[in-house]
């Protein structure tokens, strides 16, 4: 999969210079929801590029940062899975003061401008533009008579409520790793890379909280799985308020923790 900016997809730069499907989202944790508008991408075969637009954070975090529980997925993770579900390129978004004020016709009149979009798909609560002002059916009235068609998905449902970011992240707040599980049809993984504070005697990895942005369970011991270049091992990974405490083999190397 090909990663570009904002700016390259202004610019034209390749593959963006061929038609494509494409949809829009923060895309958190990629769970069924997300997973039913990628495949409206990616199937059907053909010529055209299966594209994703996205963000670098997620606006939440601009606008109410100290309300915001943290990211499902981080960035890395994100596009590791977008791609491994078929996606040829993603557009990554940094949400600046500047995209915040663009308006959804302003939007609209950009991708149009830059890419030939032979599908877009988007999700029945798809808000877009400033303040969020712009939904579903004025995305199907800007883009009437140009050729290019607008797919509202239906949304997806999991013990009998819609399946959503927000749900997800109170799942593991709550400690129902198990539902959160089935929601984004993969266990939750807390990323490691690029994590600095930590300390390590070999088979105890201590990460201090603050480095972590990903939302976490309660406090409380769970049974994990560490993962890293010297493979993978069973443990445990008790979680504090101020620190992670990963146990297990040749865990001074782990990459990811992933709650079992």
């Amino acid at each position: 999969m090909t990663v570009l900016t904002w700016a390259d997809l202004l610019e034209h730069r390749p593959p963006l210079d061929r038609p494509v499907r494409l949809t829009v989202g923060v895309f958190d944790g990629v769970h069924m929801g997300h997973r039913r508008l990628l495949a409206e991408i990616t199937g059907g075969g053909g010529n055209l590029l299966p594209v994703v637009i996205t963000f670098s954070r997620s606006p939440a975090v601009i606008r109410s940062p100290d309300a915001f529980p943290g990211s499902i997925l981080t960035s890395v993770q994100k596009m590791e899975r977008i791609a491994g579900l078929g996606v040829g390129a993603a557009v990554v978004i940094d949400f600046s003061e500047e995209m915040s004020n663009l308006s959804g016709e302003a939007f609209v009149r950009l991708l149009r401008k830059n890419l030939t979009i032979q599908k877009i798909v988007v999700g029945q609560n798809f808000r877009f533009g400033k303040k969020r002002i712009s939904g579903t059916d004025d995305l199907k009235e800007m883009l009437s008579n140009t050729g290019t068609e607008v797919l509202v998905s239906e949304p997806v449902l999991h013990a009998g409520g819609l399946v959503s970011s927000s749900r997800i992240r109170t799942a593991i707040q709550s400690g129902n790793l198990g539902e959160a599980h089935e929601m984004l049809a993969a266990r939750h993984a807390i990323d490691l890379r690029g994590v600095g504070n930590r300390s390590s005697n070999g088979s105890m990895l201590r990460i201090s909280r603050s480095e972590i942005v990903q939302v976490l369970p309660p406090a409380g011991e769970y049974t994990v799985s560490s993962e890293g270049p010297a493979g993978t091992a069973s443990g445990t990974c008790r979680v504090d308020n101020d620190s992670l405490t990963l146990a297990a083999g040749n865990c001074g190397g782990a990459t990811t923790v992933v709650f079992i």
